[in-house]
């Protein structure tokens, strides 16, 4: 695709917005090739994924869109609908496209430099409860993009849904990657996402095995318990009333620090403890020491992505297989460690430790293998009853860890230094982490944060002031003997240490 070096302001005038449909260069070929994709249980997430990545300019919609066509091309499954054939689903390729929403706002956002914030102006909620449809055809799309400009402030928002039909984090980190190449006239430095997922059925699982119980309480208890939808609701909603969101932003030097604590536990054994490990750690003693005793934080469930993990080379053809690094769809799933001591729950390094043991025993085909078999039915079922399963337990974390994907890549030709990411949405029970991408300051420069990773969670609102107060002593009691400048930044509060969004 030539690149076009005029840059165009977004046609709508203010408050009116205007929407394209976009198909895939060469569909008829890409179509005969990729559908229709069969959905797992463990495809059937209806959950809503929204991201907004902030430039500092105007976009050409001329070469945005044709980069978009040209992004279809790698992921024209993004362009699929949910066809239904009784219990059997799967992604059939759309008539229209993927819908991209142009439009100009007068004012600018109330953004407040959070990476958990994302505006109803700048991503289009899609609709990804399909439980309840009827029709066997579901043509609504699965994407939906949105571009927002703001002449004042010369920003635009490039807005993200999509449901978690599509596939996970990894997907859309992918997806969004290669539509910034496209744009600036290159090609996705990866190579070509694959389809292996959906051409393997799901391992089978023996389920009157005695041991698929146990397996299930041990390793999977946020599938234990199905309920009727309306239920569910109104659970969420309650854990939703109890619980107030925060953001936290650890810096390099905190991470580090928090590192460094941990490996000094006397008990430790193994590889050193990874940011993911050290952070975890800390914020599930930090509740703790704000919680009842008989309300503290046991367990941890992390969610890691088993892409790439090793096939053993003796598998037959007809032999299921763990998908590879490029993989399409939702690879991932929750590794679990066992119920912790009291002492434990209050050691940033014993945590440290479960939670490092727990991921590395979970690395493991066979382990793998018998996650997806067992799950898998689970999610049949309550895609077959309408149902939803509590993922959310009061006395286990779940820790979902984006912090290694570099999202200032997706720049759209503005510079890595110079683009924000936004990420929605908060759950309860959830921590999730991403990579602290640039932030502009008001003044017009930008701060860059290597290595920092931003948190945002949701904590009981009984313990909300006191949890956020000892954030805050902890982080500016932390000591940087390398970076003073940073230090005393973080001291008079310039760089956020502990923020809560309200």
């Amino acid at each position: 695709m030539d690149r076009v070096e005029a840059v165009q302001t977004p046609k709508a005038p203010s408050g009116i917005s205007r929407t394209v449909w976009v198909i895939p260069v060469d569909p008829t070929t890409i179509y005969e090739r990729v559908f229709p994709l069969p959905l797992p249980g463990t495809d059937r997430i209806n959950f809503e994924i929204a991201i907004s990545n902030v430039v500092p300019g105007p976009l050409n919609e001329e070469i945005l869109v044709a980069a978009l066509r040209s992004t279809l091309k790698y992921y024209p499954h993004a362009n699929g609908r949910v066809r239904r054939n009784g219990d059997d689903w799967s992604l059939g390729a759309g008539k229209r496209g993927v819908p991209i929403t142009f439009e100009t706002i007068a004012e600018p956002l109330d953004h407040h430099q959070k990476p958990s914030f994302v505006s109803p102006v700048v991503v289009d909620s899609i609709s990804t409860d399909i439980s309840g449809a009827n029709e066997p055809d579901w043509d609504e799309p699965m994407l939906r993009l949105k571009i927002t400009f703001c002449p004042k402030t010369r920003e635009t928002f490039i807005g993200w849904s999509s449901s978690h039909m599509l596939g996970d984090g990894e997907f859309v980190y992918q997806f969004m990657y290669a539509w910034s190449q496209f744009y600036q006239g290159e090609a996705p430095k990866f190579g070509m996402p694959t389809y292996e997922k959906y051409r393997t059925a799901p391992p089978d699982e023996i389920n009157d095995n005695p041991s698929t119980a146990s397996f299930i309480s041990r390793y999977l208890p946020h599938l234990a318990e199905l309920h009727p939808i309306d239920k569910w609701a109104e659970m969420i909603g309650e854990a939703f009333n109890a619980s107030t969101p925060v953001d936290i932003l650890f810096t390099a030097d905190h991470i580090q620090q928090l590192r460094t604590i941990a490996d000094s536990w006397p008990g430790r054994t193994g590889s050193g403890t990874s940011a993911h490990d050290a952070i975890a750690g800390y914020i599930i003693t930090t509740m703790n020491r704000c919680l009842e005793k008989d309300k503290s934080i046991t367990r941890v469930s992390s969610i890691f992505s088993y892409r790439g993990i090793k096939n053993p080379p003796d598998l037959k053809p007809t032999d299921w297989r763990v998908p590879g690094l490029l993989a399409i769809g939702n690879v991932m799933f929750h590794a679990l460690t066992p119920t912790l001591s009291s002492d434990e729950s209050s050691s940033i390094g014993a945590l440290a430790a479960a939670i490092r043991k727990s991921v590395r025993d979970a690395r493991n085909y066979e382990h793998v293998k018998r996650v997806v078999a067992v799950s898998n039915p689970i999610w049949l079922r309550q895609s077959k009853e309408g149902s939803e399963h509590k993922f959310w337990d009061d006395r286990t974390l779940i820790v979902n860890s984006m912090g290694r994907a570099n999202w200032s890549l997706q720049h759209f030709g503005f510079g890595p230094h110079r683009i924000r990411t936004h990420a929605y949405k908060d759950f309860p029970g959830f921590v999730r982490c991403f990579q602290c991408t640039p932030s502009k300051q008001l003044d017009g420069t930008w701060n860059v944060h290597d290595g920092d990773v931003w948190i945002f969670m949701r904590v009981p609102t009984e313990i909300h002031d006191r949890f956020m107060a000892m954030v805050a002593a902890d982080l500016n009691s932390l000591e940087f003997p390398h970076n003073v400048a940073k230090r005393e930044r973080v001291a008079q509060g310039r760089i956020l240490g502990a923020v809560a969004r309200l």
